[in-house]
């Protein structure tokens, strides 16, 4: 049975902040959050330079958008590796082998080693008896745990999605039903709503039921009716507001990010076509192999020489 919740995000009872950075699934790196006892968040702004900056708290903690510029560059083909050039050594023994690729895959056994023994491993470190966390910590661990989203989902048509995530306090496991696409946000790591930064990851499959009603017409669909913008809880606890919350935090960002979101997986589009008819055009072409195994001291190739002892 589906239950219906009212759009409303979840506040936390304290303010927190965490500092924003170019963070993306593909283009950058995640920030750490601050204290979760900070009072005023500090949120550099890369969407619009030329914007004036926001003064007081209650302008930043309205705010809510994507700090990283959401470019995608032109797709340059690799470029091939070096190939190795190996000195000449003598070879005492070999074996050559065919492979499933018409190639052969060759070991050879060559000289021993000059090069000076490993030195042992260092000591491990000393045991530390684990300290109980101070309730500080634990608060950060739970704001931490809060803002950091992970998620899976089925996008039907750009239309509908079907959310899966689980709770990290209670365990319980969520689906959530959007009349939204979630997939626009797919290679945006982070995100500020409302002052708070959020880490976000996505893994996501769009199914396009137009192939799927041309090719398999046996095959009947049950695809979840949602209206545009709604959400529905169709597993989990619909009361609980702080474990939901995550929805309604995408949608809020999505709302606030569209066109931008529009434009981002337009040319996510178009990179990664341009990638794959490169590949296509250029594939791997298969090489014979060769290893060359140099024994060291120690080993059974060398039977007069005795190991090092440590």
């Amino acid at each position: 049975m589906a239950f219906t919740v009212s759009a409303r995000s979840q506040e936390q009872d304290t303010t927190v902040s965490q500092e924003g950075s170019t963070l993306a699934a593909t283009e950058g790196i995640q920030s750490q959050p601050e204290s979760p006892t900070s009072a005023d968040p500090v949120i550099p702004d890369t969407q619009n330079e030329a914007a004036p900056a926001v003064s007081g708290q209650q302008d930043k903690a309205a705010r809510t958008f994507i700090p990283s510029s959401l470019e995608v560059p032109p797709f340059t083909p690799p470029v091939p590796p070096p190939r190795k050039v190996v000195q000449p050594i003598r070879i005492e023994a070999s074996v050559t082998v065919p492979t499933k690729n018409s190639r052969t895959l060759t070991i050879q056994r060559g000289e021993p080693s000059t090069k000076p023994d490993l030195p042992p491993p260092p000591p491990p470190p000393p045991f530390v008896q684990p300290t109980a966390l101070t309730p500080e910590q634990i608060a950060r661990q739970i704001w931490e745990r809060r803002h950091s989203l992970n998620l899976g989902a089925t996008i039907y048509d750009h239309k509908v999605s079907v959310v899966n995530w689980t709770d990290h306090e209670t365990l319980v496991h969520y689906e959530a039903v959007c009349g939204f696409d979630i997939g626009l946000l797919a290679g945006v790591g982070n995100f500020v709503h409302k002052g708070d930064g959020y880490s976000f990851w996505l893994m996501h499959w769009d199914f396009d039921t137009t192939i799927v009603r041309r090719f398999a017409r046996q095959w009947q669909l049950n695809i979840p009716e949602v209206a545009p913008g709604e959400i529905i809880i169709t597993e989990g606890d619909p009361e609980d507001t702080i474990a939901t919350a995550p929805m309604f935090v995408i949608k809020d960002i999505i709302a606030a990010e569209q066109p931008r979101l529009l434009a981002y997986q337009a040319a996510r589009k178009t990179y990664f076509a341009a990638s794959a008819a490169w590949h296509a055009a250029h594939p791997p072409i298969p090489r014979d192999q060769t290893f060359i195994l140099r024994p060291h001291r120690g080993s059974r190739y060398l039977p007069s020489t005795q190991p090092a002892k440590p």
